[in-house]
């Protein structure tokens, strides 16, 4: 019977040990910081430009990197995170791989506010039937996440073309 109750006495000694050093451990990990990867992808987009021979505009605010090749009919403009967009599009890496488009003139329909913020900076810079190459830091697109053949903290290169849109009635 000691025996047993010495067993006992052992087990939940060791329990309480592990719950008490459970407690007191301090998660120690620091707050992230996206600024070195917004500035490793902004080089690397710079040097995509440069190996390519390509212009484009730096956004000074964002530090989104855009060339509008058609503005657009100057008249309908995305006003609203609810807007109905319908696009043609290409998305690419900085190694020129698509990880996806659409196809021939078949649209895709969104809302405005549900796509990336890389998006929603570049379809306020077009009208309908504009054209715009946007390059994407990773903070603007997915991030830290990888999703769909993009791996994580990748810059993002997308050719939209605002074919039609609708915004709500106000």
């Amino acid at each position: 019977m000691k025996r047993f109750r010495m067993r006992h006495l052992l087990f939940i000694g060791a329990a309480m040990m592990m719950v008490f050093f459970a407690a007191c451990s301090k998660d120690k990990t620091e707050p992230y910081d996206p600024t070195p990867q917004f500035n490793k992808d902004v080089d690397s987009i710079k040097a995509y430009l440069k190996a390519k021979n390509l212009t484009a505009i730096q956004d000074s605010i964002s530090g989104i990197f855009y060339n509008i090749s058609v503005p657009g009919n100057g008249v309908d403009s995305v006003k609203y995170n609810t807007t109905k967009v319908k696009v043609l599009y290409t998305g690419k890496l900085l190694n020129d791989v698509v990880f996806d488009a659409t196809t021939g003139t078949t649209t895709r329909e969104f809302m405005a506010g549900s796509v990336i913020v890389g998006w929603q900076f570049a379809l306020t810079r077009i009208s309908k039937g504009g054209k715009i190459r946007v390059y994407i830091p990773s903070y603007y697109g997915y991030g830290a996440q990888a999703k769909d053949g993009i791996p994580a903290n990748s810059p993002l290169i997308f050719d939209i073309e605002l074919v039609d849109l609708t915004n709500p009635i106000q």
